[in-house]
């Protein structure tokens, strides 16, 4: 019997990436080799990363357990919802997007089938100090490309093959600390690497990677995803759907006769919409109206309720966007694929836009906006449901600003925060419309019934 130790051999340990091999060639180590056996202490695989706070707790914190690529590794003080510190990876010229912080995972955790949530707060600063905001969804060639999550699996040591897939990817930007999240499930790859590793990296040249609260927790798992709704949001909601505002209200439903939209991809059954696709078409529809208050207000919101939607294979499904956009915007100028995203988040006003991973009830909400100073900015946040029949979200402009919201048991929730929006877009008339992003997606099906409220005097 052998066994690992540290702390000068009282400890029992074992290594995050030791496996097992008896090698016995001449045969010279007697008859009993193939009984040697080495001692492994207890594993949990609740939580997989060690030390994701920094040392928290400990005089000066710790960077034990990280390692880097590059760049090095340090603790700085300061970390995400006020902590005393966090991890930063100095990401200097000519350093790039291989820049990394990583740390090893215990193998014997790498269990095909076993499901995990990558969590992370991430922190992106230029060299000066001054923050980096970077554009969520946008390519890694993108000079303003956001950092991901990688599970790195490897086998051999020199030669080596591996598989390196994104776990983990940035839902937010605009803040100083914003979420890097996802889920994954262990395959046969990755139960029999010799090495795993998760590295955060992937920010353009000259700009620092500083995390905090690092997690990869093992969540329940599922089993096989179904054609229909898993389940629903949680809800003691009225039949009446709440406002904020008191004015009076008109609430002309987007269809056939007040909107365009693209054909075979978007259908009608009375007032609600149906997106359906079963060949990676897009699906925009975009009011021929624009809309305001005459009120100072110059209120106006979009709010869609789901009746169905359906769940396709694994991964991230086909995601919901709603948006407000300009008087003279066309459908052509709002539709595109998922490759041209970002195009459309710089093109429109504001859209808020749902996503949903198919085992998960979890769902994450974006909205981006034109900002003051003339550039996009971004707010994010998420709920604890599968956003499927019965889920409600909303997107509005009120006395300047945009905001948008969820609807969770019986209440209206805000997703991050108020946003400005500049002179030219506070007061005018816009368009709302709504737009399918696939997430690479083949098939989708979403039916929805909007409901579009401003000061019905405008419009009489």
């Amino acid at each position: 019997t052998a066994r690992f130790t540290e702390g000068y051999g009282q400890d029992t340990v074992w290594p995050r990436y030791a496996s097992t091999s008896y090698e016995d060639t001449p045969n010279e180590c007697g008859e009993n080799f193939l009984s040697f056996d080495i001692e492994q202490p207890s594993v949990s695989c609740d939580e997989l990363i060690l030390n994701g706070n920094a040392g928290e707790g400990m005089p000066g914190g710790s960077i034990e357990n990280w390692r880097h690529i590059a760049g090095g590794v340090q603790v700085v003080e300061g970390g995400a919802d006020g902590s005393a510190y966090s991890l930063l990876s100095n990401n200097t010229q000519p350093g790039g997007k291989y820049y990394a912080l990583a740390q090893y995972l215990d193998t014997r955790c790498m269990v095909e089938g076993y499901m995990y949530a990558f969590h992370a707060m991430v922190k992106l600063t230029n060299q000066d100090g001054s923050l980096f905001e970077c554009n969520v969804g946008a390519w890694s060639s993108s000079p303003f490309s956001c950092p991901d999550a990688n599970l790195i699996s490897k086998y051999g040591l020199t030669d080596w093959t591996g598989e390196w897939p994104i776990v983990g990817s940035m839902v937010e930007s605009g803040n100083e600390w914003n979420v890097m999240e996802g889920v994954f499930t262990v395959s046969a790859f990755d139960a029999g690497a010799g090495t795993v590793a998760v590295e955060i990296s992937g920010a353009p040249a000259g700009v620092n990677i500083q995390i905090d609260q690092v997690s990869i927790s093992r969540i329940e798992e599922t089993g096989s995803p179904t054609n229909s709704p898993v389940t629903s949001p949680p809800t003691s909601s009225p039949s009446a759907f709440p406002t904020i505002s008191p004015f009076p209200l008109n609430v002309p439903p987007l269809h056939q006769s007040s909107a365009d939209f693209t054909s075979g991809s978007v259908s009608f059954d009375g007032d609600a919409i149906i997106f359906s696709s079963t060949s990676g078409q897009e699906a925009t529809i975009l009011s021929k109206t624009a809309y305001t208050s005459n009120d100072p207000s110059a209120y106006v919101e979009i709010m869609v309720e789901y009746l169905g939607r359906d769940i396709f294979g694994t991964g991230y499904q086909a995601a919901l966007a709603l948006f407000f956009a300009g008087e003279t915007e066309t459908i052509g100028g709002v539709t595109g694929n998922d490759n041209t995203y970002e195009t459309f988040e710089n093109t429109v006003v504001a859209t808020v836009k749902d996503k949903m991973y198919y085992s998960m009830d979890h769902v994450w909400f974006s909205m981006k906006n034109k900002a003051v100073d003339g550039s996009t900015v971004s707010t994010g946040g998420s709920g604890s449901y599968k956003m499927t029949t019965g889920g409600k979200f909303k997107l509005t402009r009120l006395n300047g600003y945009v905001m948008s919201y969820h609807y969770v048991n019986g209440e209206w929730v805000q997703i991050g925060t108020s946003q400005e929006l500049p002179e030219d877009y506070k007061m005018v008339p816009l368009k709302v419309g709504m737009r399918i992003k696939r997430e690479w997606k083949a098939e989708y099906y979403l039916k929805v019934y909007p409901i579009i409220t401003f000061d019905a005097a405008q419009n009489q």
